[in-house]
């Protein structure tokens, strides 16, 4: 007899939290809820205005997808191919190139399909989603754009930190810079980093509306005038991810907080593609995490959906044998219908 799968609403969720302390995981998905802006579909047809090259344009188009992770992957395995097998024909040198422009595009084309401020969001959403952001000690996010930091801001008090503050030597300066970790206290974290945050001069800093009275959006633009890029992991593979989050302070703690988060955790929007087989780690090994509730967007049946799932099993798994070596916890996941949350209203 076939087992039913079973998807809870979002009020079941919320009541086997109950009390707990809990955490929370956005995706694009996250955004998406908020304003179609944010497909990648829009990215692209950005990007493209932007000037992505032809020959990325053909690498988007054998893929089948928008994604931008998945072409930067397919031209980091063509580059490694013709690198193991020798083939030095002169087209091939344009492979690095074009990744290279994939990822400044990337960038350029975010802060294009971006709304341009945040009173482009209604009251009321930025209220929704500030309740729905509530109940969670840590949220985390893989997301680039600035909606979060906006949701967060609107309100009359900052629920979350973020660990970013006034730089000692230049108290006055129109950014703060990331100088402390938050302990215990509630945060936001940036998994792959985000339009408001560029490393300069070896520090992490933030842009701020606060600080100049000016849209986020515009200073964003004149850093990139400055080629001062955000820090935005960009990479097509989970290693090169990694790689580059092991090569930032900033991120690699923010990627260490969520592997020791304790209590559930509840991961909205997100696909925990194999691009983010990083993010999928890091929650296996989380051993005082026992339980994980993932949202499905749709039929549970469709082929996202049956990804998505797989990654779930794959978290089962590798706890599993996290658990043979070093004993512990079993890790216990189920899904949620996404479409019962509404993060905005």
């Amino acid at each position: 007899m076939t087992e039913v799968f079973q998807l809870l609403a979002f009020t079941d969720v919320k009541h086997a939290l109950g009390a707990r302390r809990s955490h929370l995981l956005v995706g694009n998905g996250f955004s998406i809820a908020c304003d179609p802006i944010f497909r990648y579909e829009s990215l692209f047809e950005a990007a493209v205005a932007a000037g992505l090259s032809a020959n990325a344009q053909a690498a988007f188009r054998r893929l089948g997808t928008n994604n931008f992770e998945g072409v930067l992957r397919l031209l980091e395995d063509a580059h490694w191919l013709c690198s193991e097998y020798g083939i030095t024909h002169p087209n091939t040198m344009h492979l690095q190139d074009d990744i290279a422009v994939v990822k400044n595009t990337l960038v350029q084309a975010v802060t294009v399909s971006h709304l341009e401020h945040s009173g482009l969001v209604s009251d009321a959403k930025k209220e929704a989603a500030r309740e729905f952001l509530k109940p969670f000690h840590n949220i985390f996010t893989t997301n680039y754009d600035l909606l979060l930091y906006w949701t967060v801001l609107s309100g009359a008090k900052v629920s979350h930190g973020d660990g970013f503050r006034s730089d000692e030597d230049d108290p006055d300066a129109p950014y703060v810079v990331f100088t402390e970790r938050l302990g215990g206290a509630k945060g936001i974290f940036f998994l792959h980093g985000a339009l408001h945050l560029h490393v300069k001069g070896g520090q992490l800093r933030k842009h701020c509306w606060n600080r100049t009275q000016r849209r986020l959006t515009d200073q964003i633009r004149e850093s990139l005038g400055r080629s001062e890029y955000p820090l935005i992991v960009a990479e097509g593979t989970p290693e090169k991810k990694l790689e580059q989050i092991e090569r930032n302070g900033y991120l690699w703690y923010a990627l260490d907080k969520l592997h020791r988060i304790e209590g559930p955790l509840v991961v909205f929007g997100h696909s925990l593609g194999p691009s983010d087989q990083h993010i999928v780690n890091a929650i296996a090994s989380a051993e005082k995490l026992d339980r994980v509730f993932v949202s499905l967007h749709g039929a549970p049946d469709s082929e996202a959906n049956l990804q998505i799932r797989a990654a779930g099993d794959r978290m089962k798994t590798l706890r599993g044998a996290r658990i043979a070596l070093r004993g512990g916890k079993d890790l216990d996941v189920e899904y949620f219908d996404a479409g019962s949350a509404r993060p905005w209203g």
